[in-house]
């Protein structure tokens, strides 16, 4: 399918980008944040925290003296916005996706209070690389339903419907029909604009080049990738995080789920390049080929502009064999290197390990799941820093 789009909003204004998660979203706030004063010298404002200040402006009341930080940095936002003369502001959070019709005309009245036109941006990807995405992120928060079950659970709601926990959340992430239908009932369809993730093995600045047709912003902008990534979890690790999940009953403690995503997750990506990564079966590229084809037809019926080309979702399964070496489920072997790593990174922070290094999975699991017990509630600002961590 050929590229549908033709230019980028025109007059200034702010440009809204709403996600979807998984979708490229970390990369190229990255490169918003790393460019903000190239951006500002060539007319574009990138406000400082977005995501705290659209909590405040969507949940709070934001004013100069407001008791809570998020109320203030959220009036600083919103002056910034106002202040700009001319220049257009690029807002980028992806939990935007999740709003309804009513809160998010709400944003877009607060946002626009002072005349601005709201423009709105939507990147898309290949559901063979959002599904395996989506997994790997509910592993970090609590999941602890395995990697095939969480596949086949979205083929079941494709199929007839059928719901879990697993397809809620999957849903509410990845279902672009209902956020197609949330943003052009607030904006319009001529203000709303798709753009498709490119296929992986390109040129990772061709998704930069695409979103920033769609914000309108100059191609001639000097932009260039830094070195962070947003690494994705090798399977092993993934499979470590759900087991300690189990350990916890599904339910992660106060606390312990900050120490999760601010210590361990971290401590883990630096696994990726050594662990096998988790790969879809032959019934999961079923299953994300159906879903491509539901947000294909979703993008088609909306009628707003393409930046990019829907082939990036492709609509056919490829052939896989069904006992493929590289869709198998982690090796205990795999899953206790994962532990080890995560143990240390526990230890340094200052929790109490047993005497010896556990041997089998199940006791590494009970050893971690004990020393996070022990670290809720400790201060994880050195930490978050020492991983990069922190607010942009």
């Amino acid at each position: 399918m050929p590229n549908a789009s033709h230019s980028g909003p025109r007059a200034p204004g702010i440009v809204l980008h709403i996600g979807a998660m998984k979708t490229g979203t970390t990369f190229l706030q990255q490169l918003l944040a790393d460019h903000r004063e190239v951006l500002a010298e060539h007319g574009y404002h990138v406000p400082r925290e977005p995501a705290l200040s659209l909590r405040g402006v969507l949940n709070g009341t934001p004013a100069a003296d407001a008791s809570t930080r998020r109320d203030r940095v959220a009036h600083q936002f919103l002056s910034g916005i106002r202040e700009q003369d001319g220049r257009r502001s690029v807002v980028s959070w992806e939990f935007l996706s999740f709003l309804d019709q009513p809160r998010a005309a709400r944003l877009v009245a607060a946002l626009g209070a002072g005349g601005e036109s709201v423009d709105v941006v939507l990147t898309v990807r290949d559901a063979a690389r959002t599904i395996p995405a989506q997994w790997q992120t509910t592993c970090r928060n609590g999941n602890t339903v395995p990697w095939r079950r969480f596949v086949r659970d979205i083929g079941a709601l494709l199929e007839d419907g059928s719901t879990t926990r697993s397809t809620r959340v999957f849903r509410r992430t990845q279902e672009i029909p209902r956020m197609l239908e949330t943003w052009i009932g607030v904006v319009g369809r001529e203000r709303v604009r798709v753009v498709t993730v490119p296929r992986a093995g390109g040129d990772p600045m061709l998704l930069w080049q695409r979103f920033a047709e769609a914000s309108g912003i100059d191609p001639q902008v000097p932009v260039s990738p830094g070195m962070r990534r947003n690494p994705s979890l090798g399977h092993p690790s993934c499979e470590l995080l759900r087991r300690v999940n189990v350990a916890f009953d599904g339910t992660l403690p106060a606390g312990v789920d900050k120490v999760i995503r601010a210590v361990v997750a971290p401590d883990l990506e630096s696994r990726a390049g050594s662990e096998p990564a988790v790969r879809l079966d032959a019934r999961g590229w079923e299953v994300a080929a159906a879903w491509n084809r539901l947000v294909r037809d979703a993008v088609t019926a909306a009628g707003t502009t393409v930046i990019g080309d829907l082939d990036d979702l492709p609509a056919d399964p490829p052939v896989v064999a069904e006992d493929a070496e590289e869709t198998r489920r982690p090796r205990p072997a795999e899953v206790l290197a994962a532990a080890a790593t995560a143990r240390t990174g526990l230890i340094d922070l200052g929790a109490t390990p047993a005497a010896e290094p556990p041997e089998d999975v199940d006791t590494a699991v009970q050893e971690l799941a004990a020393m996070l017990r022990e670290l809720a509630g400790v201060d994880l600002t050195a930490a978050r820093r020492a991983r990069g961590r922190g607010r942009r």
